[in-house]
């Protein structure tokens, strides 16, 4: 359990960052401006969704603001900061006592037997003997290849909190995944803290550092990070991620009632419907044709929130950029994992396109490597950027795939004679993409907004399309043939690009041509 007395606890000194650089910085960046606590509540959300901290070193204390563990209102001030950090830890070691399982009495197997009756404790001993069981074999296995996750010390830390929250939350108890989500925090909090100077922290004590913050930088940035509460703290924050932010919710077995799918299901089908319906029609009647089992696919992404997809460092960073948004947004639902999701898919189409349900499931399982991964997060950005145009705007959803469009996919054979199409191959996106040199308004994610759309030229148009088909065709010798066809229908306003078109139709990225799909799917409504 949780110690009384931490104190007598060895904690591994090793993978600490530099101290005095999280010093100055907490008082940069912290203390300095408590005056306007707006401001600086403002800037670490700024900090967080641009993927800054691992360059502001304040990753702990951050976290903690993002996730409304330190308030953040009108009456928050450091003494406020302080007194919540000294009650929840108070909290969560009385809470450790209570949890301590009393002396049995009875018969174990009444206990089981009888659920209406008082059992001695029986009952929650032998439940709790069993989560005990799951937790350790789990807790063993985690992070293998990371040396802080061997020390005995973070083992028996993990165990005591997965068990503790076990006991307390028994609507969600323990399941597998959620030791994944604990070792994150463990990970992303640990560098940060130190031993602190003070044994003790006394109203006096206190009193003295609120007259004078920046001469006492050192101490309080020490009592934040007080290695000797890192159990409490990683606990409180492990609490609240999965409890008031709903993490849990992504652990909700299965309903009774087969008609009912789990939450992170449904959270799933409605990013699939209701966002990549109108952000990629093409993959969305792809999935549509496909029966591809969501729960069996999407619930690594869900309950370790993509920790076993990217490496630790990267994992922090989304964590950084999801909390950050939660923090502006406020929405208690986590809603910038939607577009991560959304991001990652789309990321693969055209590895996607090209398979069955088994091959993308293989896809999903085996995901490529990302770097950097503030690549994914700013497709994550456009796409949030381009629905939110869809929502205010009031456009209708896409409906479904049609029945007799599906049996159409199914007969590629026929629908080649009629309508040749170059077979799709996957898009190399190791290239630099130098399209920023081409008209912005063809890559404009404000598009749709603009209400003289009809207006544009159809050179561009054209360019899209002779883009879109080179894309489809890339590392064939179906290239010029196909140029040849397109340039040939288009206007007099698509010579100024035919020299651009031709330089960079085999290099365009993934983001592009997503956006050129998007563009064309609008202009065949528009034009």
């Amino acid at each position: 359990m949780l110690s009384v007395n931490p104190a007598s606890k060895k904690i591994p000194q090793y993978d600490k960052l530099d101290i005095e650089e999280c010093i100055k910085n907490f008082r940069i960046l912290v203390l300095n401006n408590l005056s306007d606590i707006n401001r600086l509540r403002s800037d670490l959300i700024t900090s967080g969704k641009l993927s800054h901290q691992d360059k502001t070193l304040l990753r702990a204390i951050s976290w903690k603001i993002y996730l409304n563990i330190i308030s953040t209102n009108e009456k928050s001030s450091l003494k406020s900061w302080i007194d919540e950090t000294i009650t929840q830890r108070k909290n969560v070691k009385k809470m450790v006592r209570s949890n301590t399982i009393n002396k049995l009495k009875g018969d174990p197997l009444r206990g089981i037997a009888t659920q209406k009756e008082k059992t001695g404790g029986w009952d929650d001993f032998l439940t709790q003997s069993e989560t005990m069981k799951m937790i350790k074999f789990d807790v063993d296995r985690t992070m293998p290849g990371e040396k802080l996750f061997q020390e005995p010390f973070i083992k028996d830390m993990e165990t005591t909190i997965l068990t503790n929250f076990a006991k307390n939350h028994k609507k969600y108890s323990y399941r597998q995944g959620m030791n994944e989500i604990l070792s994150v925090i463990i990970y992303a909090m640990y560098p940060y803290y130190i031993k602190s100077p003070n044994s003790k922290y006394t109203p006096e004590l206190i009193d003295k550092w609120v007259k004078d913050p920046i001469e006492n930088c050192k101490d309080i940035y020490c009592f934040f990070h007080d290695e000797q509460e890192f159990e409490c703290d990683v606990y409180h924050m492990f609490e609240t991620l999965m409890i008031k932010i709903g993490i849990a919710k992504f652990f909700e077995d299965e309903s009774k009632d087969s008609k009912t799918s789990p939450y992170f299901v449904k959270r799933i089908r409605n990013i699939i419907t209701k966002k990549l319906s109108v952000q990629d029609r093409a993959l969305y009647s792809h999935f549509q044709n496909q029966n591809l089992d969501y729960a069996m696919v999407f619930q690594r992404w869900f309950k370790c929130l993509f920790k076993r997809e990217f490496p630790l460092p990267d994992t922090c960073l989304i964590w950084d950029y999801i909390f950050a948004h939660e923090a502006e947004k406020n929405s208690g639902m986590l809603v910038y994992v939607d577009y991560i999701v959304l991001a990652m898919i789309i990321n693969v189409k055209y590895s996607l396109l090209s398979r069955d349900s088994n091959g993308m499931f293989q896809v999903f399982l085996n995901y490529p490597k990302i770097s950097p991964i503030t690549t994914l997060l700013k497709m994550a950005d456009d796409i949030a950027g381009d629905l939110s145009i869809y929502e205010e705007e009031g456009e209708k959803q896409p409906e479904p795939v049609k029945k007799e469009e599906k049996e159409e996919e199914k007969k590629p054979e026929e629908t080649a004679q009629t309508q040749p199409q170059p077979e799709q191959q996957t898009v190399n996106t190791a290239i630099p993409n130098p399209l920023g040199q081409i008209n912005p308004l063809l890559f404009n994610p404000n598009l749709m907004a603009n209400p003289n759309m009809q207006n544009i030229p159809m050179g561009n148009m054209m360019l899209a399309m002779m883009m879109q088909q080179a894309q489809l065709a890339n590392q064939t010798n179906q290239n010029n043939q196909i140029n040849k066809e397109i340039i040939s229908t288009g206007s007099k306003d698509l010579d100024e690009f035919r020299a651009l078109a031709n330089k960079y139709k085999n290099v365009i990225s993934i983001e592009d041509k997503n956006r050129i799909d998007f563009l064309i799917d609008s202009l065949a409504k528009k034009l």
